[in-house]
């Protein structure tokens, strides 16, 4: 039944038992899907503008709520800035189609100098924690981060190998012969020594160039006037590298501020937001994000940014300058001064400084805009290219690549990689554990992997365009045999063979080919392309983009295929005997390996022994021990 409005009597109930309060509101398809999440003051007044007749909101999927829309769950919250807190809290939970969603680039690194060593070094990690350690970055790129720990590591004297060597050293590595580290591991190396050079790393990793090399200024004089020559000499040459790698860096605001500059740049659906990122008035990255297609305002798409992006991942600086003004601009000020451990502000400029900071950043934003929408269109022409040469019917905007792998039929398993657009799409990717069991049988292996790939096409998983395998005619009737058992027509196929060594004659040699002087000098044949029902194979022009996308799936789906098998094996052929024993979980089996290094050495180890490692008791010892010894020795 529907109301006068023409809504359903069920949403006329809920808006009007919606309560004026402030809080987050989640709305669910018919099948009870969460489409969409959103915070409000006031949930009555916000969910009651979505139904209005002469609505003035135009994001797309509010055209789209009668057809969608099956229920409404509202959720109060004591105040706006709880609220903005659990609107973000479900969107990363239930990632609602409709709302922004931050890409995560998992490529982030930052380097960490632990607190919970007498001697810490650098560590490379994706993630920050709340551990008392100190994190410096986010570096976008591993270049970036091996560039500067190069510098580190040839010039302040830190330690570079991992705890548990740390602890098992006998005598000096290597880094010790060469001059980059004291090894307090089995030298009797000061701790105060040691934590002033951690400490100028720390100004290092933090720009703060003019401290540290003051320092190092005053520690060269101080080794010169006690005639310490070489020492000086080392003092010296780190001040040159330092001074050196912090040149490219330019002062572009005069406060000593860490600033993120944001900006939004758009045409149409397309999004894409740049961050500029200061370091006491220091620019010392840039980073773009695309926001996936969307209708939605600049402003929501902005707050949601926000929520994704200072997520605890990165560091909170004192200054948050945004493109436009945003409603809950001081409640995100109450927000990151929280994370953050002191004030933080959330600022939209409009003149001075800080607005050219905003300004450099959409320039960025447009270029890199630009420069990914021309790449996008190549990325068309491409396949419009390989539709072209191959006779397909359908342009390949999915493209899905098989590979087995098995060594005599041992541990079988099948990959597959996808290119969506052009663009290698990892997160499609799938490794299929091959059920046949370790009969040799490729035809039977590929049958496996399509059949339950069909399956999953047919529930409602997006299906290829192009299946591309391995191999020559041979392969490709395995594959199209197996696409015919399934009754699927629908799917074009393709093989891709690789170049094979020619005779003198210029022919594809069948024997041994004659030993030449270099293997320069040995012909190969084209990689050729082979379609169902055509008996010449496609050559592809060489070095063209559409035989290179073809020539990477190719590959990426078998060190795809490769690495699943090879971890299949391992743990089959390297299982422990650690496995079998009764009260060893994983932890407890890690902390023993690590502790003693091998099964061989925990079996000759005594109870008292084992039980200096946490998490065993001398109970616990003596029983693993007896089940050891009980257990048949490996062959």
């Amino acid at each position: 039944m529907s109301s006068e409005r023409g809504l359903p009597e069920w949403l006329e109930h809920t808006l009007a038992n919606t309560p004026r309060k402030p809080g987050c509101y989640l709305m669910k398809d018919r099948l009870g899907e969460i489409v969409y999440v959103g915070k409000a003051q006031d949930l009555r007044a916000r969910l009651g503008q979505y139904f209005q007749p002469s609505t003035s909101d135009t994001r797309f999927f509010v055209g789209l709520l009668d057809r969608v829309l099956g229920s409404i769950e509202i959720i109060v919250a004591q105040n706006a800035k709880e609220a903005l807190i659990l609107e973000n809290e479900l969107i990363k939970r239930h990632q609602p189609r409709f709302n922004v969603k931050l890409k995560d680039d998992k490529n982030f690194l930052n380097i960490r100098i632990g607190a919970d060593h007498a001697f810490p070094r650098l560590q490379v990690v994706r993630r920050r924690k709340k551990d008392g350690a100190d994190y410096f970055g986010p570096y976008h790129s591993a270049t970036a981060i091996r560039a500067t720990l190069k510098v580190v590591n040839r010039h302040f004297q830190l330690r570079t190998c991992r705890d548990t060597d740390f602890a098992r050293r006998t005598r000096p590595c290597l880094e010790h012969q060469i001059g980059r580290c004291p090894a307090p591991c089995v030298l009797p190396v000061p701790k105060d020594e040691y934590a002033r050079h951690v400490d100028d790393v720390r100004l290092f990793l933090a720009g703060k160039s003019d401290a540290l090399v003051s320092r190092l200024r005053a520690k060269m004089a101080a080794a010169s006037e006690t005639l310490e020559f070489e020492l000086a000499a080392r003092y010296r040459d780190s001040i040159d590298a330092i001074e050196r790698s912090l040149t490219p860096q330019k002062v572009v605001f005069q406060e000593a501020l860490d600033i993120d500059a944001l900006a939004l740049y758009r045409e149409g659906e397309r999004v894409l937001i740049q961050v500029l990122r200061l370091t006491q008035g220091v620019l010392v990255g840039s980073q773009s994000y695309p926001v996936k297609r969307s209708l939605l305002p600049d402003d929501e798409i902005l707050d949601g940014f926000l929520g994704a992006y200072y997520d605890g991942s990165r560091p909170v600086p004192d200054l948050v300058l945004l493109p436009l003004e945003l409603p809950e601009a001081e409640v995100w000020s109450e927000l990151l001064s929280e994370a953050r451990g002191k004030k933080a502000e959330v600022r939209y400029p409009q003149r001075g400084d800080k607005l050219r900071l905003i300004e450099l950043a959409l320039e960025n934003a447009k270029a890199t805009f630009q420069s990914a929408k021309k790449s996008d269109e190549d990325f068309a022409e491409t396949l419009e290219r390989l539709r072209e040469r191959l006779h397909l019917v359908n342009l390949p905007r999915r493209i899905e690549c098989y590979d087995i792998s098995n060594i005599q039929g041992k541990e079988p398993v099948g990959s597959m990689v996808v290119a969506l657009d052009g663009k290698m799409a990892k997160q499609e990717y799938r490794t299929f554990k091959i059920k046949l069991g370790d009969t040799p049988n490729d035809f039977a292996m590929m049958l496996e992997v399509l059949s339950r790939r069909m399956k999953r096409v047919q529930s409602g998983e997006p299906g290829p365009d192009l299946i591309l395998v391995d191999g020559g005619k041979g392969q490709l009737a395995m594959a199209e045999e197996a696409l015919r058992t399934l009754g699927v027509t629908t799917v074009e196929l393709a093989s891709l063979a690789k170049s094979r060594v020619l005779d003198e004659q210029g022919h594809v040699a069948r024997g041994k080919v004659k030993q030449r002087p270099s293997s320069d000098d040995i012909d190969r044949s084209p990689e050729r392309v082979f379609r169902p029902g055509q008996k010449n194979p496609i050559v592809l022009r060489q070095n063209s983009n559409e035989l290179f996308l073809l020539q990477r799936l190719r590959d990426e789906a078998h060190r795809f295929a490769i690495t699943f098998h090879r971890k299949l094996r391992d743990k089959r052929i390297l299982g422990s005997a650690l496995d079998a024993l009764t009260g060893i979980g994983p932890a407890r089996k890690k902390a023993l390996l690590v502790h003693f290094g091998s099964v061989d050495k925990i079996r000759e180890a005594t109870p008292a022994a084992l039980a200096e490692v946490p998490g065993i008791s001398l109970k616990l010892a003596a029983r693993i021990l007896t089940e050891l010894h009980a257990a048949p020795a490996p062959s």
